[in-house]
């Protein structure tokens, strides 16, 4: 039977919470290999594997899941090659109670580390995470939003748990420096930049909901989204300067549910 993937944005959203490095308990390996030329990108080299198989007869397969539920990011880990095919192969020790035990442990390392690096996030990853934007793209989904909720609101509203709360409220100790990092791209570059940079993340939320994310699932999308894209380099501070970077769009309203949906 062919092996069945998991969907292409719950992967993105595993990965992003792993920050590219093995979740296996003590192994650290980096799962990403920099890129060494300007004109390369970065060649990720991490797998990424069910806990619980995603079809009957795999690795701890579960019937009580649904598909759905088997495809999630929460049951998803992101290993070095030689600890998937482990994990699969040596069944009576990988239970499912010892990988999501060392998944949880891993993601909560990693979400640990962007506040620390938050504190050395300047101008220079600012611009690296915002290099991938088309200066001369479409900004037809551009629109005014005023600011009428508070932060706490739009958290509650977008249904985000701590797990998005805890790197939000990292994020939001730069937002200050990501608006005056825009300004000042708009002052001296590419007047419109911080619109066009909302239309390039919102058209990522538009995408992510596409798949069917949803929640923290999406806030975690679109960091990861917004720190692939940041050059040949993988840095902590990169990542922070990610999620400050999301952080500013989604306390501006730019991004994400700003508003209750009624029916017509």
């Amino acid at each position: 039977m062919a092996r069945i993937e998991a969907p292409a944005g719950q992967q993105k959203v595993v990965i992003q919470r792993s920050g590219n490095i093995c979740a296996y308990p003590e192994c650290k390996a980096e799962l990403v290999v920099n890129a060494r030329h300007a004109g390369d990108k970065d060649k990720a080299v991490g797998k990424v594997a069910h806990i619980c198989a995603a079809s009957e007869g795999g690795p701890r397969f579960d019937p009580s899941m649904s598909e759905e539920e088997r495809g999630k990011a929460s049951n998803l880990i992101y290993l070095c090659g030689t600890h998937h095919d482990a994990i699969d192969s040596q069944l009576h020790y990988h239970t499912v109670d010892f990988l999501r035990e060392a998944k949880e442990k891993h993601e909560m390392a990693v979400a640990r580390g962007v506040p620390y690096s938050m504190g050395a996030v300047g101008f220079e990853e600012l611009e690296s995470v915002c290099n991938y934007l088309s200066i001369n793209g479409d900004t037809d989904l551009a629109e005014e939003i005023a600011l009428d909720i508070s932060l706490e609101e739009k958290i509650e509203l977008n249904r985000l748990t701590d797990v998005s709360r805890e790197m939000i409220n990292a994020g939001i100790a730069k937002v200050l420096e990501v608006r005056s990092f825009i300004r000042f791209v708009e002052e001296t570059k590419h007047p419109g930049f911080g619109t066009k940079l909302a239309v390039k993340f919102k058209a990522e939320y538009y995408k992510a909901l596409g798949q069917g994310l949803e929640g923290d699932e999406i806030f975690s999308y679109l960091c990861g989204v917004a720190y692939e894209n940041s050059g040949p380099r993988d840095t902590p501070v990169l990542r922070a300067a990610a999620v400050a970077t999301v952080t500013y769009l989604f306390e501006i309203c730019e991004i994400f549910e700003h508003a209750e949906h009624t029916a017509a």
